[in-house]
């Protein structure tokens, strides 16, 4: 929701959400607002929401890449401190929340005492951040998965986070990808790994310019605690100065299965290690990287010739003609001629050929879209009429096997039907809505179509039903199944 909205709708919206359900006398335990682009001024419009006894019981928050900021940071943090909350989960992912935005959330993690899963990855918090949460931290000792991916922890921030590790014993993932720990960084959380987590399965510590030494350190330090290699699940060390391939195989051995290390063996020099790793200010300084000699350098200078030849190789497609099958011609021309084209079995056809779709909001779609291009035919053609009467169940059969399809079903066949608009710009009907119509009609009521989908559909059929053309009123008209 919200893309390319104007501010001043954002809040009033959010608010009329907040409020129906105050009215209705929801009480939530959980609430997912991710991917949805309201900003700090939507904080604005959920506070009362946040405040109210619908979220007295509330155990999870997931506000996943809103773009919340410093500002929306605070907002949150004020509307969360108003009465105790007794969160579990706590996800805010890429908002832009940097120091001041976790120091304010800190604050009121200190007061919950009830965490057991905090990620906040992407979000440009140094380790002044990372400090402030590092204490909070200490006060929530259920937690057992932090992730802090993307930011930049530093050796002074692993220095906080090292000193909370002892009030955290049921810690089970850690994720400190990207975070530029450096070698300095790394040595500082590895004291603190030997006694402090005994119930670890998954460690993430890759790409962080960590050296040889200090990532066989952080090897030692994990694998030191009893039965380690029964419980470890996985243990990234990918991207970081390894060393030899003699290094890594040690790594591996004593890791295990759960090691995933760097790609490519090489030679001992190809890696810095930590004697000639340079440490910087990871926090003054952190675009600065690790140094090597520059006479190692001068020694070293031979030119793969393969990949170079490999980088400049431009391909001649010349005569190659890209051919498109007769399901992709009709998808993109939907007409009686290409479904003829498709057989007798033509359903089955569409479904074979969209299956090898994984993404589920690109399945669904696709499979919407689909249904519709045939619908769409069948004011014309008997055939196409009998072809959505099986392509209808395929379709609901498919998304159903995806999670949140009920909701991601009913935003694209509400779209594909014109009764709200794509955020899409690009998005056009390339189907005859009354055609449409009339094969929803056949359908909506059976056993096999989702209850709330249906639901949903004849409310906003019979909401829009006065500003349809002509024609398509027509049709919903003559069909008492698609009104509510």
């Amino acid at each position: 929701m919200f893309t390319g909205r104007m501010k001043t709708e954002i809040p009033p919206a959010l608010k009329a959400l907040g409020d129906g359900m105050i009215t209705a006398g929801a009480r939530l335990e959980v609430l997912d607002l991710s991917d949805n682009a309201f900003g700090p001024i939507g904080v604005e419009g959920l506070a009362k929401l946040l405040e109210s006894e619908v979220c007295s019981q509330l155990q999870e928050l997931r506000l996943n890449n809103n773009g919340l900021g410093i500002t929306g940071g605070r907002l949150l943090a004020r509307a969360l401190s108003h009465t105790h909350r007794p969160l579990r989960v706590f996800i805010a992912g890429r908002n832009r929340l940097e120091n001041e935005g976790a120091k304010a959330l800190a604050a009121v993690f200190t007061d919950m005492g009830t965490l057991e899963e905090v990620a906040m990855p992407q979000n440009g918090i140094y380790h002044v951040g990372i400090s402030a949460l590092s204490e909070a931290f200490k006060q929530n000792p259920r937690l057992s998965c932090l992730n802090l991916n993307d930011n930049t922890i530093g050796h002074k921030g692993a220095e906080a986070i090292a000193a909370a590790l002892p009030c955290l014993k049921n810690l089970k993932s850690i994720n400190f990808g990207d975070c530029l720990l450096k070698s300095k960084g790394a040595k500082a959380l590895a004291k603190a790994f030997h006694d402090n987590l005994q119930m670890l399965e998954c460690l993430d510590m890759s790409h962080n310019e960590i050296g040889r030494d200090a990532c066989m350190e952080l090897v030692d330090s994990i694998r030191s605690a009893p039965n380690s290699s029964e419980r470890l699940a996985r243990v990234v060390l990918a991207g970081n100065s390894l060393g030899s391939a003699s290094n890594k195989k040690s790594m591996k051995d004593k890791l295990g299965a759960c090691a995933e290390l760097s790609d490519g063996e090489g030679s001992e020099d190809e890696y810095a290690t930590d004697s000639d790793e340079e440490e910087v200010d990871d926090d003054d300084k952190s675009d600065e990287d690790s140094e090597v000699d520059e006479d190692d350098d001068l020694n070293h200078t031979q030119i793969d010739t393969a990949a170079v030849i490999g980088r400049d190789v431009t391909l001649d497609n010349s005569g190659v003609e890209e051919i498109e099958t007769d399901v992709g011609r009709f998808l993109r021309e939907p007409t009686v001629e290409n479904l003829d084209k498709l057989g007798a079995n033509a359903a089955q056809v569409i479904d074979a050929h969209l299956q090898c779709i994984k993404n589920p909001e690109e399945s669904i779609q696709a499979y919407v879209e689909a249904t519709f291009c045939v619908s769409g035919l069948s004011t014309s053609s008997e055939m196409a009429g009998l072809v959505s009467g099986r392509l209808y169940p395929i379709m609901l059969e498919r998304a159903g096997q995806h999670h949140a399809a009920t909701w991601l079903l009913a935003n694209t066949m509400l779209r594909g039907l014109g009764l709200i608009k794509s955020e899409n710009k690009e998005y056009k009907i390339r189907w005859s809505l009354p055609g449409c119509y009339s094969c929803l009609c056949d359908v909506i009521a059976s056993e096999r179509f989702p209850h709330a989908v249906r639901d949903t559909l004849k409310f906003f059929i019979t909401s829009k039903l006065a500003q349809m053309p002509p024609e398509t009123a027509r049709v919903v008209k003559q069909c008492d199944a698609l009104i509510s």
